[in-house]
């Protein structure tokens, strides 16, 4: 069951966008094509955004760029209103990277007070542990950690600096089942108390579960922006699936009520509908050896494909 989050802290940036991109385009030096050829979208206080993309979308530079480890080439980027330089020195945004190392040879909590250090309002260590579950291995060497700890960790030294943006890129790498979950319960907790996130993820259940928008880059553009509930509602409410003996055009499925998409399977074909019920009536009379029919909603991971396929991306 979906529940509302509304924080009990004063929100001071009300109305200020905690992101505003604007037709943000970034060519490196030497390249034939732009890495990013015009992004646009906003993530408000206390949003949660998922960031989603095939390799090579341009996500990468999009995070560069927020962090102010980039230059746009054209357009512009905003974080709480200021450029990305100034809200980092402001100690606004905290980030949490695949490629940030670890020091070895220091204790988790040694760790977290060091970085704490320096800020200039710390989260105090306890709660640092707290919110990051990492009571249980505070005392232990970072060396000694799983890959799975070391993210808990970068999820702590994140959140050290009471930032009001936090930037997760694939956070939940490494992490079992049961890590994940109480994750995400802990970076909820955070947009409930006014914190916006933004994060990348490979995993669709993640995206289901936390996201409030999922904004989708391909070929280094913007091809969508919008609930995760709308995204499956515009690729398509369900999937049939069936078999046939014989080759069935496509053109005849297309023709189908209903139907907005065909595709072939290993083990048969798939129809994507807005209307299952008049899909299914008509697949049997213009089909009527099908076999093995199935018929199920359209997942997000289907409606992500669905709509990187129709951008011809």
């Amino acid at each position: 069951m979906e529940t509302e989050r509304r924080s009990t802290a004063p929100d001071e940036n009300a109305g200020i966008l905690a992101v505003d991109v604007r037709g943000l385009e970034v060519r490196y030096p030497g390249a034939d094509t732009k890495a990013v050829a015009g992004v646009d979208f906003q993530v408000r206080p206390g949003e949660i955004v998922a960031l989603l993309g095939p390799n090579g979308a341009g996500k990468s530079t999009l995070i560069g760029t927020l962090l102010d480890l980039i230059e746009p080439t054209a357009g512009s980027v905003r974080v709480f209103g200021s450029t990305p330089r100034g809200a980092l020195e402001a100690g606004r945004v905290g980030a949490m990277l695949q490629t940030a190392g670890l020091a070895e040879q220091v204790s988790v909590k040694e760790l977290i007070s060091f970085v704490a250090s320096l800020h200039r309002d710390p989260m105090p260590l306890a709660e640092v542990l707290a919110a990051a579950s990492l009571e249980d291995i505070a005392g232990r060497r970072v060396e000694k950690l799983s890959g799975g700890q070391r993210q808990r960790v970068r999820f702590g030294l994140t959140l050290v600096g009471r930032p009001q943006l936090l930037i997760l890129d694939e956070p939940t790498n490494e992490m079992d089942v049961a890590s994940r979950q109480s994750f995400w319960a802990q970076v909820r907790a955070a947009a409930a108390d006014g914190r916006s996130v933004l994060f990348s993820t490979h995993h669709m259940t993640e995206v289901e579960q936390a996201a409030d928008r999922v904004v989708v880059i391909a070929g280094g553009r913007t091809i969508a922006d919008e609930t995760p509930q709308e995204l499956r509602r515009r690729s398509g409410g369900s999937t049939v699936r069936f078999r046939s003996a014989r080759p069935v055009p496509s053109a005849e499925l297309l023709a189908l009520p209903g139907v907005t998409g065909c595709s072939e399977e290993a083990d048969g074909l798939k129809l994507t509908t807005v209307d299952p019920d008049a899909t299914v009536r008509a697949l049997v009379v213009q089909v009527p050896d099908a076999s093995d029919l199935q018929v199920q909603a359209v997942d997000l991971e289907e409606a992500y494909l669905s709509v990187v396929a129709s951008a011809g991306l």
